[in-house]
């Protein structure tokens, strides 16, 4: 993608060019859009997209969309993300490089989404009208929890890993960041989806581009759970003629054509239905809101750009080492210091009894100890305790049990599997499995068991690394 770049040293990021990349097959287009700080932000500029990408040296946000390079997978229930990215990686066939989106709809409560589902210019204002017109919200507090309950069953709750190759990174000029449209498009949905019934079979989302001359509409087909297919994008060429009113009009029918061809595309509606799909089922969003996403990323861990970096427990190899040597540092110049400060003390109490001098060895040494010891605490209290786990699973080992260990830095997973038909597993023993009590500091989950019927599983989370230290490492990326 961008094979003409090489690799320099990293720049700041600021005041940043907008860009939009595109790719269906083997065409590459690059579409210049308006920054927050203009306002007409989200809006395509000029009248022509480019076919190379933004020069390299110049500070760029791509939002890209690219089926082929942007790569996606949701996480299954309690998958730990090394896994969940083995998983992708197994059936992409390259190394990638990615992050984890959690779509709590809590993240969402205090969002506002005026412009969300509507609102697409002039020549989408008879859609938007449509689809505010629905909008109600319930009377009833009990009511509007259950509502929103079962409005969000689809992405309520969901992870998703979105990843590249590493390749397409190494390649990527180190002033551009690289952010996963989808990524965008997904959580905007759920923060909609959290406010608005989400329907219940297949619909069609996407995001629109408006500009003078040209309007650019990305769509895609969506499932109730959330997987986004069938990517197709259409250039449409604004109407130039009559007064403004007949302009909006001629572009609006221009808009719903393109829907009705997508929808016939998609099998989702034939053709002399097209006209008649339900609008409930069509959801799409003004270019503005990537534009949101982008400048509120840095208090949101929602949308996020590609790392251009392996992270390990979310944190890159370069922040590690900056921690690290910062922390060597820091030790350094206070061994430095203890050292003048007993040289100093020796000096002073050169004629004082040996009883002072040495009682000022001793704390010259604690203080020595002290530093070297804050050398290393960072790293290790916001390490994976692997220690702590083995020995949690130690105490809830028994004979006949096989155990599992998943750690990170949020939690300790240990799945303790008794086979049922064990002879040593009589019902006595796994009723007094199951009513065992669970270690300090761990919760056991309601048993489980495989189809079969022949193991019994009984997981147990216990916390890992302190909040605090893990919050703080979280925040360096």
């Amino acid at each position: 993608m961008f094979s003409r770049f090489k690799k320099t040293k990293t720049t700041e990021l600021r005041d940043a060019k907008l860009w939009l990349y595109v790719r269906e097959g083997e065409k590459d287009t690059y579409w210049p859009l308006n920054t927050l700080a203009n306002p007409s932000a989200g809006t395509l500029i000029g009248n022509t997209h480019e076919m190379q990408p933004p020069d390299e040296n110049e500070s760029a946000d791509i939002i890209s969309f690219s089926p082929m390079e942007d790569l996606e997978m949701r996480a299954q229930k309690r998958e730990s993300t090394p896994a969940l990215t083995k998983r992708l990686m197994a059936d992409a066939g390259v190394r990638l490089i990615g992050w984890r989106q959690m779509l709590h709809m809590t993240s969402f409560k205090n969002a506002k989404s005026s412009g969300l589902r509507g609102e697409l210019n002039l020549f989408t204002k008879r859609i938007a009208d449509v689809f505010n017109s629905d909008l109600s919200p319930s009377k009833s507090d009990d009511l509007q929890v259950i509502h929103q309950q079962d409005r969000a069953r689809g992405l309520k709750g969901s992870e998703w890993l979105y990843a590249t190759s590493t390749d397409r990174m190494k390649t990527t000029s180190t002033s551009s960041r690289l952010w996963p449209g989808r990524a965008m498009l997904r959580s905007l949905l759920a923060q909609a989806w959290a406010e608005q019934n989400q329907p219940t079979s297949p619909y069609v989302t996407g995001v629109v581009f408006t500009g003078h001359h040209h309007t650019l509409v990305i769509f895609f087909k969506a499932s109730e759970s959330g997987e986004l297919e069938s990517m197709v994008s259409a250039n449409l060429t604004n109407s130039t003629h009559g007064t403004p009113e007949e302009q909006g009009a001629a572009n609006q029918l221009r808009l719903e054509q393109a829907l009705q061809n997508y929808l016939q595309h998609v099998r989702l509606a034939a053709l002399d239905s097209a006209s008649d799909f339900p609008t409930d089922r069509i959801c799409l969003f003004d270019g503005v809101e990537f534009t949101k996403l982008i400048a509120n990323s840095q208090s949101s861990a929602i949308v996020r750009p590609y790392p251009t970096e392996v992270e390990y427990f979310g944190v890159g190899t370069s922040t590690w080492w900056k921690l690290s040597t910062q922390a060597t540092a820091a030790g350094l110049i206070g061994v430095v210091f203890t050292s003048v400060y007993a040289g100093v003390s020796a000096n002073w109490t050169k004629n004082d009894s040996a009883k002072q001098t040495t009682a000022l060895r001793t704390a010259n040494k604690q203080l020595q100890n002290v530093t070297i010891a804050r050398w290393g605490a960072l790293t290790k209290e916001g390490s994976v305790p692997i220690m702590k786990a083995v020995e949690i699973a130690q105490s809830l080992h028994q004979e006949g049990l096989r155990l599992e260990i998943d750690a990170d830095r949020e939690l300790i997973r240990i799945k303790v599997i008794a086979k049922v038909v064990d002879a040593s597993n009589t019902p006595t023993a796994l009723t007094e499995l199951m009513s065992a009590n669970s270690p300090e500091g761990c919760t056991r989950r309601n048993p489980e068991t495989n189809t079969q019927l022949s193991e019994l599983y009984i997981t147990y989370e216990c916390t890992s690394v302190d909040r605090a230290i893990s919050s703080l490492l979280s925040g360096n990326r």
